[in-house]
C-alpha cells in the first residue's frame, strides 16, 4: 500500500521527482537479490524478511521440510540461516545481513511446500532485525515493483530518465547508488507490452535486459552494460519476453546452491 500511495504523490508523473523521491529515501526499503539466490525485502526500520529466489526453487523442487532457526538466534552475513530439504536435494540458505531472527513462518512447519509454490510472498522464510544499513554488496541490485513506476510505463522518454538517474550514469557522480555502485533493476509486476516498453527504453540507452521466471512471477532485468569480453551482449537486441542467456547463467548458479548435487 505504501508504494501504491508514494508512487501517486509523484507530481505529474516527473522522472525528476520520482527520482528525487528515491534519493531522498536512500533506496532502503524494498528487495535485494543475492548471488546465492536469497531475497531481502526492507519490511520496517531495521527488520528486513528472508526468502529464496524462484531460480533456487527450480534448482530445488519440490520443498518436503524447512529447517528454521529459533528466535533469537543470530547470525552473521553468509552464514547458513536455514536448510531447506527436498525430495532428492538439500540447498543452504545464506543469511544477507548480520542481524537476529524475530519471527520466522509459522506456516511452514504444516506446508514447507510454501516454498515451491509462493517463494517470492507466501514461502518467506525468517525475519531479521539488522541495524538497518543495507551492505554495500546488496546494494548493487535493486527491485522495483509496478507500483513505483506505473505513471512512466506509457512515456518511454519518462521512463529513460529513470533509468538514466540510477543505472546510466558514472559511478564517480555521487549520486544516489553510486556509494553502492548500483549494477541492476529487476522490474515486477509488469505485463508483457509493459516488459517490451522497458526493454526498448534500456536498449537505446545501452543498457542490457533479460526476462527471466515465468506466469505472474515473471521478471524484467536492466543492468549497467559492461564490456562484451568475449561475450554476446543481451543489450537492446532480441526478444525481451525470450529465455535468454542469463536464464541459463541464473540456473547453473542456482544448481551451486544445492548442499547434495540434484538428481544424483
Amino acid at each position: 500500500a505504501s508504494a501504491t500511495n508514494s508512487a501517486a504523490s509523484a507530481v505529474d508523473g516527473k522522472p525528476e521527482d520520482f527520482a528525487h523521491r528515491f534519493a531522498l529515501q536512500g533506496w532502503g526499503r524494498g528487495r535485494y537479490y543475492t548471488k546465492t539466490h536469497e531475497w531481502f525485502e526492507v519490511v520496517d526500520e531495521g527488520v528486513g524478511t528472508v526468502g529464496i529466489t524462484q531460480a533456487a526453487q527450480r534448482a530445488l523442487g519440490e520443498v518436503v521440510f524447512c529447517r528454521l532457526p529459533r528466535e533469537g538466534e543470530r547470525f552473521r552475513v553468509m552464514d547458513t540461516l536455514a536448510t531447506l530439504e527436498a525430495v532428492k536435494t538439500v540447498g543452504e540458505v545464506k543469511s544477507p545481513v548480520y542481524g537476529e531472527v524475530i519471527e520466522v513462518n509459522p506456516r511452514l512447519e504444516e506446508e514447507p511446500a510454501l516454498v515451491t509454490y509462493a517463494p517470492l510472498t507466501e514461502g518467506w522464510l525468517v525475519r531479521l532485525a539488522f541495524d538497518g544499513r543495507i551492505p554495500r554488496y546488496l546494494q548493487r541490485s535493486r527491485a522495483v515493483a509496478r507500483a513505483d513506476v506505473e505513471h512512466l510505463l506509457a512515456d518511454i522518454p519518462a521512463l529513460q530518465e529513470f533509468l538514466r538517474q540510477h543505472l546510466a550514469r558514472d559511478e564517480g557522480d555521487g549520486g544516489p547508488e553510486a556509494a553502492g555502485a548500483l549494477r541492476e533493476l529487476t522490474f515486477d509486476g509488469l505485463g508483457s507490452v509493459e516488459r517490451l516498453f522497458l526493454h526498448r527504453a534500456a536498449g537505446e540507452l545501452g543498457l542490457r535486459s533479460a526476462s527471466r521466471g515465468s506466469g505472474a512471477g515473471r521478471q524484467l532485468v536492466v543492468r549497467r552494460a559492461v564490456p562484451a569480453e568475449g561475450r554476446p551482449g543481451v543489450g537492446g537486441a532480441g526478444d525481451a519476453d525470450s529465455e535468454g542467456e542469463d536464464d541459463d547463467d541464473e540456473q547453473l548458479a542456482a544448481e551451486d546452491w544445492l548442499t547434495d548435487g540434484g538428481e544424483g
